[in-house]
């Protein structure tokens, strides 16, 4: 006999999402410190395929070019398309705050203008929301109330297997103070509007550093980036090195599992 609504175990397919962030990459192939972007993230694409994994979703969350270079999109369309996890897996791209809005949109979307870039996609029964939280002209980010108007109208249908949602500016902070000042400036407005949703995982990046948190219910996963690595045990100032890693999230029925993928 089938049991009531509020005690049937609920039985949700299992997803693999990759996540590839901050890939800063340059039109001279170098950044400091002493990294070169592009290397870094052809490196992190080889790992995934002789892995033999392929991800459902690709999630590459913001910052895909240091200066916004409309070269560097075309680029890195190009090399993602290229390979296996490429070809097979939903692709979804973010704009970050040192993303060019209009040429994102033209080099990765397909897009005219310079709105700013709020997307749903579908991998079978699992939902993925991209938004846009870029503040052009700075380095923190914010979601406007068309974003968040926009995140509250997806959310009002539930999604068969739930709801991944994705921005680049983290609602959590970072032990890096100047790196927190950057941070999404309005992570309430953001836990009110996800708060009895069937959001499942938020995901971000932005901080060049690993991090897990909750905001309200809901488990919050900030990316490492591809490019370089910034040193959790400087509080108070940037301290880049090299170093690369992305991240494997796996989906399940009983809950996400986020592992971090070094980059030799």
């Amino acid at each position: 006999m089938e049991g009531p609504p509020q005690f049937r175990e609920l039985r949700l397919r299992s997803y693999l999402l990759v996540q590839i962030s901050d890939v800063h990459l340059t039109t001279t192939g170098t950044l400091p410190p002493g990294v070169r972007p592009r290397d870094n993230l052809i490196r992190a694409l080889e790992i995934l395929q002789s892995s033999g994994l392929r991800p459902d979703v690709l999630l590459l969350t913001g910052d895909l070019a240091n200066s916004g270079d409309a070269a560097c999109y075309d680029d890195l369309r190009a090399i993602v398309a290229g390979t296996a996890p490429g070809a097979d897996a939903t692709i979804i791209y973010l704009p970050g705050n040192h993303d060019d809005r209009a040429a994102f949109r033209r080099h990765l979307l397909d897009l005219d203008g310079d709105a700013p870039v709020h997307q749903t996609y579908w991998h079978q029964g699992l939902r993925i929301i991209a938004l846009d939280s870029v503040v052009p002209g700075h380095d923190h980010g914010v979601l406007s109330e068309e974003a968040l108007g926009y995140l509250r109208a997806e959310l009002a249908t539930p999604a068969p297997d739930g709801t991944i949602l994705a921005l680049h500016h983290p609602p959590i902070p970072s032990p890096i103070k100047p790196m927190a000042g950057i941070a999404l400036r309005n992570p309430g407005d953001l836990r009110a509007a996800i708060g009895g949703s069937d959001v499942r995982l938020v995901v971000a990046g932005h901080s060049h550093h690993e991090s897990l948190g909750v905001l309200g219910t809901t488990p919050v996963w900030v990316s490492p980036a591809t490019a370089y690595r910034l040193d959790t045990t400087s509080t108070e100032a940037y301290r880049g090195y090299p170093g690369s890693a992305f991240s494997r999230i796996d989906l399940t029925a009983d809950g996400p599992v986020a592992t971090v993928i070094p980059v030799a």
